[in-house]
C-alpha cells in the first residue's frame, strides 16, 4: 500500500449556521472523502483501490490518499482507512451514501474487519435541491464548472478509471494513474469548496454561489423563516411566478390572507397560474363570502384554455357548477 499527504494552506472550511443546518457538524469533526474503484456498479466484485480524504487543521485543509497497489494488500489498506475514519464524527461525500460508503462497508465485511461509518452528509442531495434548476444535471463536474468555477485542465473520465488500474496491475507501469490520483484529489477538495458554498447560501448570502433562489427560499422557510420569505419575495418580485407558491402558502398558513391573496391575484392575472386562480377562488368564496367573484375567477380560468388533464378540468367544472348554484340561491 502506498500513501501521500499534502497540506492546502488556508483552505479549511467553516461551520454551517447551527440554527439553520442542525444536521451539520463543526469543521474539526468532518472528513471529506471519495473513492476510486474497479467498477462503477458497487457490487461485491468491486474493490476500492484509491481512497482520498481531507480534514481541517487550523486554517489549512490536509489531504491524504491511500493507494492499493495489489489486491493482497487490501486488509492493510482497509485498516488504514478505518484508523483515519475513527478520528472523525461526520463524513462528507458526493453520492457517498448510495455508492462509496456502501462499497466500503462491503469491503470491510468481506475482509472481516469490524467498522461502521458514522454520520454522513451527502452533498449530492442538497446540490440537487438548490442547483438542478441552474445546471440541469448535478454531476460533480457540472457543479464544479457551473457553480464553483473549477476547470480540470487534465482529467480522466470516471468510467475509464477501472481499466487504467487494471492496466497497472498487468504491467506494473503507472501509465495514467497520476491523472487518476489528481482526479481523486480534485473530487475531494471540490467537496470542501462546495461545503463553503452551501455555508454561504444557508446563511442567506445570495452571492455565495449561483443558486435557484426559489429552491433556496423554500428550503429556508422551515429553517430560517424570515430569510426564506425575504428571498422568495425578491424572487417573486423579479417575475419568477413559481416562487409565489411557497410564498403565498406561508402567508396562508400564518393567517395573513390579504398578503396571500395579493400574490395569487398577480400570479393569476399575469402568469395564468392554475394554482393561484384556484386559491384565489377559494379565498373569495370562503373568506370573503363572495361566490360571484369566485365564479368569475373560475370562468376566467376556463377561458385560458390551459392544457389540463381530464380529471383537473372536471374538478374545475364541478367548482363552477357549485358556485353558479350558490350565486343563484343568493338572488
Amino acid at each position: 500500500m502506498l500513501s501521500r499527504k499534502l497540506v492546502i494552506r488556508g483552505a479549511a472550511v467553516h461551520p454551517w449556521p447551527r440554527d439553520i443546518a442542525p444536521e451539520a457538524r463543526d469543521p474539526e469533526e468532518l472528513l471529506f472523502f471519495d473513492t476510486e474503484t474497479t467498477g462503477l456498479s458497487g457490487g461485491a466484485g468491486s474493490v476500492i483501490f484509491l481512497m482520498g480524504m481531507a480534514w481541517c487543521e487550523g486554517d489549512d485543509l490536509v489531504f491524504e490518499q491511500f493507494f492499493l497497489a495489489d489486491f493482497p494488500g487490501e486488509p492493510e489498506f482497509l485498516e488504514m482507512i478505518k484508523e483515519r475514519f475513527s478520528r472523525y464524527g461526520a463524513f462528507v461525500s458526493y453520492n457517498g451514501k448510495a455508492f462509496d460508503s456502501r462499497l466500503l462497508a462491503t469491503r470491510f465485511v468481506m475482509n472481516r474487519i469490524e467498522f461502521k461509518i458514522g454520520h454522513q452528509i451527502d452533498l449530492l442531495h442538497l446540490s440537487r435541491r438548490l442547483w438542478r434548476g441552474v445546471t440541469g444535471d448535478c454531476t460533480l463536474r457540472t457543479i464544479e464548472s457551473r457553480i464553483m468555477g473549477i476547470t480540470r485542465d487534465v482529467d480522466v473520465a470516471s468510467e475509464e478509471i477501472p481499466s487504467i488500474y487494471f492496466q497497472f496491475l498487468r504491467n506494473g507501469e503507472p501509465g495514467l494513474l497520476p491523472v487518476v490520483f489528481q482526479h481523486n484529489l480534485t473530487d475531494v477538495t471540490s467537496l470542501a469548496r462546495m461545503w463553503e458554498s452551501f455555508r454561504g447560501l444557508l446563511s442567506g448570502e445570495l452571492g455565495a454561489a449561483p443558486v435557484d433562489e426559489r429552491a433556496l427560499g423554500t428550503l429556508l422557510l422551515d429553517r430560517a423563516f424570515e430569510t426564506g420569505m425575504s428571498i422568495l419575495s425578491r424572487t417573486f418580485a423579479r417575475g419568477r411566478w413559481d416562487a409565489g407558491i411557497p410564498l403565498s402558502l406561508s402567508f396562508k398558513k400564518r393567517g395573513e390572507w390579504e398578503s396571500a391573496a395579493e400574490i395569487w391575484f398577480a400570479m393569476a392575472g399575469e402568469g395564468h397560474s392554475l394554482f393561484a386562480a384556484i386559491e384565489l377562488a377559494k379565498y373569495r368564496e370562503h373568506r370573503l363570502k363572495d361566490p360571484e367573484s369566485a365564479l368569475r375567477i373560475v370562468e376566467t380560468l376556463l377561458s385560458w384554455k390551459l392544457p389540463l388533464d381530464a380529471r383537473t378540468r372536471g374538478q374545475i367544472r364541478k367548482r363552477r357548477e357549485r358556485l353558479a348554484k350558490k350565486v343563484e340561491r343568493r338572488r
